[in-house]
């Protein structure tokens, strides 16, 4: 589940639809490139709320799933350079 590409306000709703067909486990991309705004500058949720992947694991959490957290540095052939850092 890409939280970057869902809004955050369906955030839970999805979890729980996940949790509900009897997963027990999430797994998501981090596309380093959105977080990494320019070399050292990042934004995990302050400036864009899409980001705020700490908020997404805590209501994976809180759906009592666990997370396959995934940095990088590929993320997958869909998302031209996402795991790199800039």
């Amino acid at each position: 589940m890409h939280y970057f590409r869902i809004h955050p306000t369906l955030w839970r709703d999805r979890l729980r639809k996940l949790r509900a067909i009897g997963a027990n486990t999430v797994e998501t991309y981090v596309p380093w490139n959105l977080h990494e705004i320019r070399p050292g500058e990042f934004d995990f949720g302050t400036k864009n709320p899409f980001l705020n992947v700490r908020k997404f694991i805590m209501e994976a959490q809180e759906e009592d799933l666990l997370v396959i957290f995934r940095p990088g540095p590929y993320i997958c052939s869909e998302w031209d350079f996402g795991g790199l850092p800039r």
